[in-house]
């Protein structure tokens, strides 16, 4: 049955720190009881960058992640720093799609400059642990939880996963625990 289990890759794209990222796919696995990959650093994909907006169309970004796939059971994440999209959406710290079983997550969003605040690094991997943990459980079909403390709580403000823990409530640990 072990042979069956999917495994987590995690890509890093554009410039991104790789000791955040083997940090992330160190931390990442335990919480999916699965083993992660890093992929060789990607470069962003140009076809992705919308010049109006100045930002990277999400979907792109997924289609050409599908394509690293080496079996259809993997589960590719990718983490980048660039500011990402979807056409009804303003900004997106990170988006996955089920079926393609592929995932992003941006750091764009999570620095504290961005808001005009003083830097602090600190924050950031909190952040991006969340959203990835958050995202990979859609990628493993686990719906939005309304537990604002649960890390699968719809986050529409830097406040709602700076408040949110960094694990699953039981309820989503059972359904995960049910699908994985």
């Amino acid at each position: 049955m072990g042979l069956l289990k999917s495994k987590i890759v995690v890509a890093p794209m554009g410039e991104i720190e790789f000791p955040m990222i083997t940090r992330l796919a160190a931390e990442i696995g335990p919480v999916f009881n699965r083993s992660v990959d890093i992929l060789k650093g990607m470069k962003m994909p140009t076809e992705a960058h919308n010049v109006v907006r100045n930002q990277y169309y999400a979907l792109v970004i997924l289609a050409k992640l599908e394509r690293t796939k080496s079996n259809a059971r993997e589960k590719v994440i990718a983490v980048c720093e660039e500011d990402l999209y979807l056409p009804d959406e303003n900004y997106i710290l990170g988006h996955a799609d089920v079926l393609s079983g592929t995932a992003v997550v941006s750091l764009y969003h999570f620095r504290q400059e961005f808001y005009g605040l003083p830097e602090d690094d600190s924050k950031i991997y909190p952040r991006l642990f969340k959203e990835t943990a958050h995202q990979v459980g859609h990628l493993f079909n686990l719906s939005e939880c309304r537990n604002p403390k649960c890390v699968n709580y719809f986050s529409q403000m830097m406040l709602d996963i700076d408040n949110k823990q960094d694990r699953f409530c039981d309820i989503c640990r059972r359904q995960l625990t049910g699908m994985v």
